[in-house]
């Protein structure tokens, strides 16, 4: 993240930064400052308290911590690059939970170049400290025993540093990339290894497309067998295999990193921008497995919660959900920039991160599984919790709750659509036509594979039973 001319703020009072009417000098303009500094807009602002009509900025120190993407011990802050710094009394944070308690003594700054950048309350402007006269002031002026930590600025990416040069890695579960034209090729180090296709890159400004997937002629890998999973999931392994036959032709490999989701995974095409749902619950799952924490070292389950944790030991919530103002949705903005941290453009993070990816569903059954169990998981989930309440489908048939299932899986149609079509003469027929317009290929291929399985006698002769949520 850019950090603008500070030394331009020096000596300001509060009133000639904040364009909204937040200028009380009473109240503490710490956060209000870094906030209008380094365009730190999000809830609670200057604009929600006191009105206003400029642009808003954050007001509140232990806030602008818990949007920080990683805070730790001031004595573990990287020194060369930009960052904010804070001193609090120690006993009110806890860096694992990455948590800073609400108490009045608390207070924020930007350090850039060697120095804290910082309005002071008592002199009412902005002023500039070297880091021990910045602890020093703060240990004089508050009570108990005061300590800096450092943050990430909120918003900015996850480092992750990614080594190439093989001589460097010795452990086995490390990874060389090595890119062909547009083509992204990885090897695991460990002896044996095939080098294979981790993704091919496609660049659509036009769509804010940027990123890596595979195109239908470079399909490979293992395929998602309804038929295998029949015995553990009954009829729900064939609505599964319906969307995913339209998701990834069922091949759990596929990947695609190139949307506003910023990564996409698996047969079930899981997204990670979503809280509490797809590609986060294949984590936490997959986490109780001791080769996936090989391929992802860095990753915890701390609460039930994905937590990455670097070799300092600072942790960063994964799943701390962020609002999106451009999509009004939440979003899990940590968990998507550690997969992915430049949406605009290809790294070296996203490329290792994809390599592990296809490497786990290539080689191990185990992610065929967890796959298969976490899809199951979130669709018998939502025909529960949603569909069985949106719609009268106690008693409609396992197609009928198949192409439901797929429509909302895509976003192709509205509750009003699915509601509609449900009271048409031909429900079959209604529903598919939902969306066909903007995505012909994608009914055209559900309907051949309801076809593939209605044929075989496999789909089409069970109902729903909403009280069991299953089929009879």
């Amino acid at each position: 993240m850019a950090v603008p001319n500070l030394d331009g703020f020096l000596g300001k009072n509060i009133s000639d930064i904040c364009g909204n009417n937040f200028h009380d000098p009473g109240s503490n303009h710490c956060a209000h400052f870094v906030s209008h500094a380094m365009g730190f807009t999000f809830s609670y602002n200057c604009k929600e308290f006191a009105g206003g009509s400029r642009a808003p900025a954050n007001i509140r120190v232990h806030e602008l911590f818990a949007q920080c993407p990683r805070v730790g011990l001031w004595a573990n802050a990287d020194l060369t690059k930009s960052q904010l710094i804070f001193v609090t009394r120690k006993d009110v944070v806890d860096l694992p939970s990455h948590i800073m308690q609400n108490i009045p003594q608390k207070h924020v700054g930007v350090y850039n170049d060697g120095w804290v950048y910082n309005y002071s309350n008592t002199e009412h402007r902005v002023v500039k400290l070297s880091v021990p006269d910045f602890l020093a002031r703060f240990q004089a002026a508050y009570s108990g025993d005061q300590g800096l930590f450092f943050g990430d600025f909120p918003g900015s990416t996850l480092a992750l540093t990614v080594d190439l040069t093989a001589a460097s890695l010795q452990d086995d579960y490390a990874f060389t990339l090595r890119k062909d034209g547009g083509k992204w090729f990885a090897k695991r180090t460990a002896a044996g290894e095939v080098e294979y296709l981790a993704g091919v890159e496609v660049s659509q400004p036009a769509k804010k497309y940027f990123g890596l997937y595979f195109p239908g002629n470079a399909y490979c890998g293992p395929v998602y067998d309804a038929l295998h999973y029949v015995p553990l999931i009954d009829q729900w392994a064939f609505l599964l295999d319906v969307t995913g036959m339209c998701e990834s032709a069922n091949r759990f490999n596929l990947i695609n990193t190139y949307d506003r989701a910023q990564f996409t995974f698996g047969f079930y095409q899981m997204a990670a921008h979503t809280p509490g749902d797809n590609l986060i619950l294949l984590f936490r799952a997959a986490l109780g497995d001791a080769e996936f924490r090989r391929l992802f070292p860095d990753l915890e389950l701390r609460g039930g919660k994905v937590f990455r944790v670097a070799k300092d030991g600072t942790a960063i919530d994964l799943e701390k959900e962020t609002f999106d103002p451009p999509t009004g949705e939440y979003q899990l903005k940590q968990f998507m920039a550690y997969l992915n941290p430049e949406r605009l453009k290809i790294d070296d993070q996203e490329v290792l991160q994809t390599a592990r990816a296809v490497w786990w569903a290539n080689q191990r059954v185990s992610c065929a599984d967890l796959q298969v169990k976490t899809a199951n998981g979130i669709l018998q989930g939502k025909m529960s919790a949603r569909y069985a309440k949106w719609y009268a489908i106690n008693g409609e048939s396992d197609v009928v709750c198949a192409i439901i299932a797929d429509i909302h899986h895509q976003g192709r149609g509205t509750k009003a659509q699915v509601k509609s079509a449900l009271s048409a003469a031909n429900k079959i027929d209604a529903l598919l036509n939902i969306g066909v317009d903007k995505y012909p290929e994608r009914v055209a291929t559900l309907k051949a594979r309801i076809k593939h399985w209605t044929d075989a006698g496999n789909l089409g002769h069970k109902v729903y039973n909403a009280a069991t949520n299953d089929f009879h």
